[in-house]
């Protein structure tokens, strides 16, 4: 199975990547990566001396990525994908070959005009759905909202985050009930191996996908 994680900008999206491969990992999924971003955050992460990841991470930014990576069966393999606004020949090679996209928001309006509204760039639904004609049912990959960057112990963002939850239905598309909050332990946990994801909302979102049928 092959997850994307995408965005149009940064949205913590290589954070994300990382803590739910070790959730994944630690609810009993064998795990591989794929660091399909020019910046090289998520390989250089897992590597020994920084987070020191139990799972491996491969070096694969490229606009063939459909026709040079043959992914190992039985795994969970995760791609952290470079942003979509700057890299979108490495997206739609991703996207021709996606089980499942991941994208990866902030309740803000920046990044909702950003998914939405782009003032010179593709909507990010366009940019789905033009992989379509590549895929071999004739359709987009299944396409989940996962909101971060929230802040459930404010009122007013809590708020937030729930009106751009109902905003991104409202629009069609599917959202995790499950949140990723601000908190330190993810925002400066780069280069710094992780343990106890299982724990964390991260292991709330691989519980959510597995009722709902996203993950074997």
């Amino acid at each position: 199975m092959l997850i994307v994680n995408a965005s149009p900008r940064t949205s913590g999206k290589t954070t994300d990547t990382a803590w739910f491969g070790h959730a994944l990992q630690e609810h009993g999924y064998d795990v591989e990566g794929f660091d399909a971003d020019h910046s090289m955050q998520f390989w250089a992460w897992s590597q020994p001396g920084a987070g020191s990841f139990s799972f491996e991470v491969h070096l694969k930014a490229t606009s063939r990525f459909h026709e040079e990576v043959e992914l190992p069966e039985g795994k969970i393999n995760l791609v952290d994908c470079g942003h979509s606004e700057n890299h979108p020949a490495i997206t739609d090679s991703l996207f021709r070959v996606a089980d499942l996209v991941i994208l990866h928001l902030a309740p803000t309006e920046a990044d909702w005009l950003r998914v939405e509204k782009p003032v010179d760039d593709t909507p990010f639904r366009d940019i789905i759905k033009r992989s379509a004609v590549f895929r071999a049912d004739g359709k987009p990959a299944p396409t989940w909202v996962l909101l971060n960057r929230c802040n459930p112990s404010s009122p007013r963002d809590k708020g937030m985050t729930k009106f751009y939850a109902e905003r991104m239905e409202n629009a069609g598309w599917s959202v995790f009930t499950t949140v990723i909050p601000t908190m330190g332990q993810y925002a400066h946990s780069m280069n710094f191996p992780i343990t106890g994801a299982k724990d964390t909302p991260f292991g709330g979102l691989v519980v959510e996908m597995k009722e709902k049928g996203l993950l074997p």
